[in-house]
């Protein structure tokens, strides 16, 4: 089992490190290499990478695949958390192959051990949900974002991202305002710090539920100034809604995008080679004040040869 063997989290110590790191974000912007991505034009027009998507060759080869990121043509790159291992070492790494990671999907805990035993196959996607219901407990929220604070110190990131919300947590209108609430306190614990809160959608939060759409329920019960929204194309497109009319009507709140395509049928496709209009989606995304793109494929055959093929398919449009 993977641990943080360095630099392990410590919450006794948070607030005093959460502190200066708020007072070192209002004197230059943000952590060394989140404000190298935020700030510089080209950076900001650069291809990055959920590195979910290759992140059965990472724990095979975790420095030899950032290699392989890096030569591809990748620039940034959003993590999952610190992939179970210490911040300070994929930092280094990052440093070394000049990766820069502007953002981080959550998991706190043991929940990076949970989801890579379900990458493998050796977890069910039903225990998968159990665990992640209850080390992601909306109860848990200030303990989580504090954790994620924490390492995206020493990860240099400055978006830190609530990735998913469960059927259970939306099944009424209530549970989903309840849900809500949730974000806007994370929202507020990332303000204070100096860091900036996402909510990734999927999706079946962007269906109807009975009489509500809960993706539509969560932005509007969420403090605009601090939940901002990393969008999901590939999901948005599985669930019919439409992106441009998102981005329309809450400018300013979409900051970050997870680029991924569609089959025909609905299935994981490499960019490009699917059915989505990604020359229409980038050119509202950019409209929209996107600042971070990020190549995801979730369950590819070949995650390299489909970042490569991703990335030459892009290149051609930013």
């Amino acid at each position: 089992k993977m641990t943080e063997k360095r630099g392990s989290m410590k919450r006794r110590s948070f607030l005093a490190s959460s502190g200066a790191l708020a007072a070192g974000l209002a004197a230059t912007g943000a952590p060394r290499s989140a404000r190298a991505a935020s700030t510089d034009p080209a950076r900001q027009k650069s291809i990055g990478l959920q590195l979910f998507t290759v992140m059965a060759n990472l724990e095979k080869d975790f420095e030899g695949t950032l290699r392989k990121v890096a030569d591809t043509g990748y620039r940034e790159v959003e993590t999952i958390g610190a992939f179970g291992r210490d911040p300070a070492m994929v930092r280094d790494l990052l440093d070394k192959y000049g990766l820069v990671s502007p953002s981080q999907h959550l998991v706190p805990g043991d929940l990076y051990d949970v989801f890579s035993s379900f990458t493998t196959r050796n977890m069910s996607t039903d225990d998968v949900r159990k665990h992640w219901l209850s080390v992601m407990s909306i109860d848990k929220v200030d303990s989580i974002i504090e954790q994620g604070i924490e390492r995206a110190g020493v990860l240099g990131q400055r978006y830190i991202v609530w990735q998913i919300i469960w059927p259970e947590q939306m099944a009424t209108r209530k549970l989903t305002e309840d849900f809500a609430r949730a974000m806007d306190r994370a929202g507020e614990i990332c303000s204070k710090a100096g860091f900036v809160f996402c909510f990734h959608n999927h999706d079946i939060e962007m269906k109807k539920v009975d009489d509500f759409i809960p993706y539509d329920v969560i932005l509007a019960n969420t403090n605009p100034d601090k939940v901002k929204l990393e969008i999901d194309v590939f999901w948005a497109h599985k669930a019919g809604a439409d992106v441009g009319k998102y981005f329309a009507q809450h400018p300013g709140r979409f900051l970050q995008c997870h680029l991924k395509d569609s089959t025909a049928d609905g299935d994981f496709a490499t960019v490009g080679q699917g059915v989505l209009d990604f020359p229409k989606l980038l050119a509202q995304a950019r409209d929209a004040g996107i600042r971070h793109y990020y190549v995801e494929y979730d369950r590819s055959a070949d995650p390299l040869r489909a970042i490569r093929e991703s990335f030459a398919y892009l290149s051609k449009l930013f």
